[in-house]
């Protein structure tokens, strides 16, 4: 890992999606994204998609800046087409509207079909969690996983993403794919020219485990038969229910994914003071609670990547992978722009 500045990585990162006709203030919030993704240490939605996101654009397969068709609104649902435009901002931008409906409704739900590649689903999440709500965010991928018991690519990995504000304690926030590992990581390894994955990781065509990087073909769904049935349950809600593209109808060049936001105000549901005494009431006995022998302690869900956080805040560094910098650095250089520094 090496470590680069936060302000220099989302200032050159801004200047390069402007670089190939994004406006200023949406390559501003993609480099946020993708910047947070790595501060968070989660290096599969970090810088790393800045190449590929340039790529998409390039190809004409991403609209540069955001093209928005309302297909249907109710008030407190509405349905978008996303027009091909970056996944990233229309995730931002339809959990910023989920948030305004669930103000006035007490729940917004915003969901959007047609949009590209749309990163770490935490960050959406936070924005509601931030505006003092509970924000859930889920999304179907083009097919990266076989279903329990077959072989065959079919499904994406189908993430889903939960944050709740605490007052006093660590705000929880979950967000998962449904496969093992997210694909990210492998693809990471394979780059760095690794030969074998963890066990548990990988399937060959055959849908039989493996460890050789050679003979890996896709991710096992996590949990087993419980994490297919919930990539399932995914792509009917963040999919069919509306019209999103499902397995390879959610691939670049097809429908492109879909995504499915929802904030809900506490204050619809319940008393918010009692609601921040009983959250933080039950996380701290939950974190207290007796410990396995050896156990290094109870952390909630995106303890670990809130405290890495807290720490790049704190240093104004982010530590970044080594070939994931360089591919952005390659990038700058074409552009006739000074490559992101490392700094140590």
């Amino acid at each position: 890992m090496v470590k680069i500045s936060i302000q220099e990585a989302k200032e050159k990162i801004t200047a390069i999606f402007m670089e190939v006709g994004v406006n200023r203030e949406e390559a501003s919030i993609i480099a946020d994204m993708l910047v947070e993704a790595d501060q968070r240490g989660v290096h599969s939605h970090g810088i790393l998609c800045t190449a590929r996101y340039v790529k998409l654009i390039k190809e004409g397969k991403m609209i540069p800046n955001m093209s928005v068709k309302v297909v249907k609104d109710n008030g407190t649902v509405a349905v978008w087409d996303g027009n091909h435009s970056s996944g990233q901002i229309l995730g931002y931008r339809s959990m910023e509207e989920a948030i305004k409906k669930a103000k006035e409704h007490g729940i917004g739900v915003v969901c959007v079909k047609g949009a590209n590649h749309f990163g770490a689903l935490a960050y959406y999440a936070q924005m509601a969690q931030k505006a003092g709500m509970i924000g859930t965010a889920l999304g179907t991928g083009d097919s990266t996983m076989a279903p329990w018991g077959g072989c065959e690519k079919v499904i994406g990995n189908n993430p889903v993403s939960v944050a709740a504000p605490a007052r006093n304690e660590v705000s929880p926030v979950l967000d998962m794919a449904m496969t093992v590992v997210a694909n990210g990581k492998v693809s990471n390894m394979k780059r760095q020219g690794a030969t074998e994955i963890p066990e548990g990781w990988g399937l060959d065509r055959d849908g039989l485990p493996t460890t050789s990087m050679k003979d890996y073909y896709t991710i096992p769904p996590m949990a087993g038969y419980k994490g297919w049935g919930m990539a399932v349950m995914v792509d009917i809600l963040a999919g069919v229910l509306f019209g999103g593209g499902t397995g390879d109808r959610a691939k670049d060049f097809a429908d492109g994914p879909s995504i499915m936001m929802i904030a809900m105000d506490i204050s619809a549901f319940n008393d918010e003071e009692k609601y921040y005494n009983d959250i933080d009431a039950r996380i701290n006995e939950l974190k207290s609670s007796k410990k396995a022998k050896n156990s290094n302690g109870i952390l909630m869900p995106g303890e670990i990547e809130a405290n890495k956080f807290a720490a790049s805040q704190a240093s104004g560094l982010v530590e970044v992978l080594p070939e994931n910098l360089e591919m952005v650095n390659a990038i700058a250089r074409e552009m006739a722009m000074e490559p992101i520094a490392v700094i140590e």
